[in-house]
């Protein structure tokens, strides 16, 4: 019986490091002896977060500060045979001022399928930046990009292709989305 126990912890420990995500540190200024290319003039944010199958590295960067549309550039870069590729990205376009919400992050496996699935949080204001127009959720998970937009009156609109991911991740999804306090 004690055998057993002890295997059946062992099991569930080794499987828990395997679905662990490890975020390493790094800061914008990493960027400039980074292997790769990133589409924007300036970077915003960076986040290097590996998982039980892969190293990723995320950025965020935007065109020439003042330009009308602001435009935000998300991009997933995957270590592959050693060499840093592009593997997801999205662009985001709006006639006023995107804003990337840097602490409002988080990198699980709430599908528990050994990849990171990364939420961040952005919002839409005016041109003078005096009025928060919206606040939105980016998830990048599997190469796709999924989305959910809320304006001040409170209401939701999610993208198309929201309703094909599994019930375990638009149950985490709902709940940090639910949670996060949107309105400053």
């Amino acid at each position: 019986m004690r055998k057993t126990f002890l295997i059946i912890i062992l099991s569930l420990s080794l499987n828990y490091l395997h679905a662990q995500i490890t975020s390493i540190s790094m800061s914008v200024e990493d960027l400039k002896d980074a292997p790769f290319k990133f589409k924007g003039t300036r970077a915003m944010m960076v986040d290097r977060i590996d998982d039980a199958s892969s190293k990723n590295i995320f950025v965020f960067s935007k065109v020439k500060s003042g330009s009308n549309p602001d435009t935000l550039y998300a991009e997933k870069f995957t270590k592959i045979n050693d060499i840093w590729k592009l593997t997801q990205q999205k662009t985001i376009t709006y006639k006023g001022v995107i804003s990337i919400w840097g602490a409002r992050k988080t990198f699980a496996d709430a599908d528990k399928d050994k990849q990171v699935d990364a939420l961040f949080i952005y919002s839409f204001h005016d041109a003078s930046m005096k009025t928060q127009l919206a606040v939105n959720l980016l998830l990048m998970y599997k190469g796709e990009s999924y989305t959910i937009s809320e304006t001040p009156d409170k209401k939701n609109t999610f993208s198309s292709n929201y309703t094909s991911l599994p019930e375990n991740l638009k149950t985490y999804v709902k709940e940090y989305w639910e949670k996060l306090d949107k309105w400053k």
